[in-house]
């Protein structure tokens, strides 16, 4: 599938902000088919909690440049990453769900410790067998396609929603095919040690850090 080296479909950009102060934003959706059927979320508005499952069509955001004449452009990293994450999205989930089945054991002790984890909506370990998929427990919410890059490939972050933790999900970052990192947060950071900017990073960080803040002009009616 060629999709040229400025083009990705189905996107359009939205204001997510206010009247007086808007935020405008790249977002659309993404279709991958291998996705169809995961966990999403539970309907409790009705008396009887009804699951929601993905149907495969997932919320997808853009850090492109929208122009003065209110055009969208994209570097040929993301146009790549996209095109890669249609036609791998088999690998790259596969890629996704081994390494949850992997890192699940240390997720229940380091962030899940004080929950209680043999409720239903947890998985046993007993369960996290070669052929798991987790299709009860998770799916997708939305991807976003960043500006960090990687041997001309833009890196993706994705948000899971899960059945465990229904208000928070998990946060998930790949590369082509390659798990880069499984957390409760966003974490730019392991994007920078992978694609070997830390110290760059880190130094412009610091320096960003040591520019003093104004000071805060008083009212009138102060004197101290």
């Amino acid at each position: 599938m060629d999709i040229g080296t400025k083009y990705i479909p189905n996107l359009s950009i939205e204001n997510i902000g206010s009247k007086k102060k808007p935020l405008h934003v790249i977002k659309g959706f993404v279709e991958l088919p291998c996705w169809n059927g995961y966990f999403l979320y539970d309907d409790s508005y009705k008396l009887v909690k009804s699951k929601v499952i993905t149907n495969g069509r997932i919320t997808l955001w853009v850090d492109g440049l929208i122009t003065a004449d209110n055009n969208m452009e994209f570097t040929a990293e993301q146009v790549h990453a996209y095109s890669y994450l249609i036609q791998q999205q088999e690998s790259i989930k596969s890629a996704i769900l081994q390494g949850l089945k992997a890192e699940f054991p240390n997720l229940l002790d380091d962030e899940y410790g004080s929950w209680d984890t043999d409720a239903p909506d947890f998985p046993k370990l007993s369960e996290l067998t070669e052929s798991f998929d987790f299709k009860d427990f998770i799916g997708p919410d939305s991807i976003t396609i960043g500006e960090d890059v990687k041997e001309e490939s833009a890196y993706l972050s994705w948000h899971f929603r899960s059945r465990w933790d229904v208000e928070h999900g998990f946060e998930v970052i790949t590369h082509k095919d390659r798990l880069v990192s499984i957390s409760l947060d966003p974490d730019p950071w392991k994007i920078y040690m992978d694609n070997g900017t830390y110290e760059q990073e880190l130094k412009a960080y610091n320096e960003r850090m040591k520019v003093p803040k104004a000071a805060k002009r008083k009212k009138w009616w102060q004197f101290w």
